[in-house]
């Protein structure tokens, strides 16, 4: 058994204690959807949190989010990022990840901001909803939820073994217990043999079978520097994913799991993948940028993702000086049983 540290008991302790004193509340009786994870980021929440989203409406339902806003100013107070037609917040109010929602989810309320229940409130008032998507919420407990969908990361599933602060664990494996569906996120990026000893893990930890496998599928290069936003997105210059085949090219990334990002460069074909990495969520600055441009040449190939270019838009004018900058487009995908994880979702929502 792999030792605890002091620190983790304490954070495991305060957990446990916001469990116990939590009392959950449901909004007006609209089920929630609660998508989340074990750790602290890098399992690919908001590309799978789009897909649901659009399942839903698939299903003929309603959907609006709920996310916390991480990084965003207005954490605090909360307020409305999207009304399905106008963006009505910035990116540096609202967090990165719930504008990239707002932006691949035109037509979907969204509202950012810790206190969810009150978000859902007020957009229940304004808006005609029937199911909430709770970004990010397999640790708020203030809300009841119909389903808690948990996505786990095949390239590292559970960190180092460590809860917080010695870790990236939220909560130990055996939270998987309160789990109705898990998603292993990345699926192709480890060996069959691998995947079938994480399974067998995750059925020991959650108690059920409920068990699907995923990709984030790369889609296409946009070209950049481009304004991003609802309307500019329809005239965006794209490349296909074969532009790299055979080409050294530059990552560039403030995510949670660089190497899943650079691994899958690779799978495209690049010839080598040199690495320019920041912490999750970095809030680049002119001199960064600077100095990224000067690392590498005006001909190269760099290549972001689609998050770290709703960071770096505010200094899209330097990026004129670059000949190959683009963001990798990405597709959250269900390998294999698709139509059965439809079915459990229809049975559950009663749809």
């Amino acid at each position: 058994m792999m030792k605890s540290f002091p620190l983790e008991k304490v954070y495991q302790i305060g957990d446990r204690v916001n469990k116990a004193v939590s009392k959950p509340k449901k909004i007006k009786n609209i089920p929630v959807i609660s998508i989340g994870n074990l750790t602290t980021g890098g399992t690919g929440k908001t590309p799978a949190a789009i897909y649901f989203v659009k399942m839903l409406q698939e299903m003929h339902m309603k959907p609006a989010i709920l996310t916390r806003g991480y990084g965003g100013t207005i954490y605090r107070e909360g307020g409305i990022l999207s009304d399905g037609k106008l963006m009505l917040l910035s990116e540096r109010e609202s967090g990165d990840e719930p504008y990239l929602l707002a932006v691949n989810l035109p037509g979907v309320p969204i509202a950012v901001g810790k206190n969810r229940y009150e978000n859902g409130l007020k957009l229940a008032r304004l808006f005609d909803i029937d199911v909430f998507v709770l970004d990010d919420g397999f640790q708020h407990y203030g809300l009841k939820r119909e389903v808690d969908i948990v996505l786990i990361d095949a390239t590292k599933p559970f960190g180092n073994g460590h809860v917080l602060p010695h870790g990236t664990l939220r909560e130990s494996p055996e939270a998987l217990k309160r789990s109705h569906i898990i998603i292993i996120t990345k699926a192709s990026l480890i060996s069959g043999e691998k995947k079938i000893e994480l399974i067998e893990e995750i059925k020991k930890s959650a108690g059920h079978d409920k068990i699907f496998e995923s990709n984030h599928n790369p889609s296409l290069f946009v070209k950049l520097p481009v304004t991003y936003d609802f309307d500019s997105s329809m005239n965006w210059k794209t490349e296909k994913l074969q532009m790299i085949k055979n080409k050294k090219v530059w990552a560039l990334s403030g995510i949670g799991n660089h190497q899943a990002f650079e691994k899958t460069l690779l799978s495209l074909g690049a010839a080598a993948v040199e690495s320019i990495s920041f912490r999750d969520h970095y809030r680049y600055t002119l001199k960064d940028v600077l100095g990224i441009i000067k690392r590498i040449g005006k001909d190269d190939y760099l290549i972001t993702t689609e998050k770290d270019w709703i960071r770096l838009q505010y200094f899209r004018e330097h990026f004129h000086a670059l000949n190959r900058f683009y963001f990798l487009a990405i597709n959250f995908g269900i390998l294999k049983d698709e139509g059965t994880l439809i079915n459990e979702m229809k049975e559950i929502l009663n749809v």
